[in-house]
């Protein structure tokens, strides 16, 4: 295939920073499809002597909606129009992968984005149809399992370059602190643990583009012929910290799209290829 170009963006903080810019320049520096590799991190980066790499600053690079700041710095030039690669450096991307996706958006206008499942290596069997609210090979989860991810996803140009209704947008209530939701309780290894109400900005950005537009017929679409592996890392801290994440999934998203008026069921028929 040809090499249509695309922008990577991925998030870090000060701590992680060095270990994200090596992992970045040994997987994707010299891929041909990647036009620029944008970093958002608490750390102003004058120079990494790398042209291909810029550094965004920002106090706290890993809110859910620090992407919006790759999408306003490209909106700064139009002349050049490219896909948007959000992706954390714990998964198991490829370049291949890559390929694949930007196969499968390319020249389909009405598709949002597309990504994959992802396998981590902390949940069983029993903790995925668990949080999942279903059985995912069936493809009955709840919804917040049914959309991609920006941990690893291709967000279409159309709507990273989009005005109004088709602009894309990680929604500010998605972050703890711009909602008045209280804590949420969720079951953890068979404990009842608190958590708060934060996340799924990817899945309510396509739910909030699907709803705002209901005669484009807008789609997303879940590449399911492989799952990308999912490298979480870390103490009994961060484990649990996971576990919670995959918990509140679906009780996140279905509560951020009622508050703002999306259907789920709309949803769902926008995943159907």
């Amino acid at each position: 295939m040809g090499h249509q170009k695309i922008i990577l963006a991925t998030r870090t903080d000060k701590n992680s920073y060095k270990e994200c810019l090596e992992d970045i320049k040994q997987r994707f520096i010299d891929n041909q499809s990647i036009e620029k590799i944008f970093i958002i991190c608490d750390q102003n980066i004058s120079d990494n002597r790398i042209d291909k790499i810029k550094t965004i600053f920002d106090l706290n690079p890993t809110r859910q909606t620090a992407f919006n700041l790759v999408i306003k710095e490209l909106n700064k030039n139009k002349d050049k129009k490219f896909h948007l690669l959000t992706f954390s450096k714990e998964v198991d991307l490829q370049d291949k992968d890559i390929d694949e996706m930007i196969e499968t958006i390319e020249d389909n206008t009405n598709l949002i984005v597309a990504g994959y499942r992802l396998k981590d290596n902390i949940l069983n069997d029993s903790e995925k149809k668990l949080y999942s609210n279903g059985d995912l090979q069936n493809g009955n989860a709840g919804i917040a399992y049914q959309v991609p991810w920006s941990t690893c996803a291709l967000w279409n140009k159309r709507f990273v370059y989009g005005n109004g209704s088709l602009e894309l947008k990680f929604d500010e209530i998605c972050e703890k602190d711009k909602n008045q939701l209280e804590e949420l309780r969720v079951k953890v290894n068979g404990e009842i643990l608190t958590t708060d109400y934060e996340g799924m900005e990817d899945g309510l950005a396509i739910a909030e583009l699907v709803t705002n537009n209901p005669d484009k017929e807008l789609k997303y679409k879940l590449i399911e012929n492989k799952l990308l592996y999912w490298n979480i890392t870390g103490n009994k801290e961060r484990t649990i910290k996971h576990k919670k994440k995959m918990a509140r999934k679906n009780i996140v998203l279905s509560t951020f799209m009622n508050i703002k008026g999306c259907s789920i069921d709309k949803l769902r028929e926008a995943g159907r290829q």
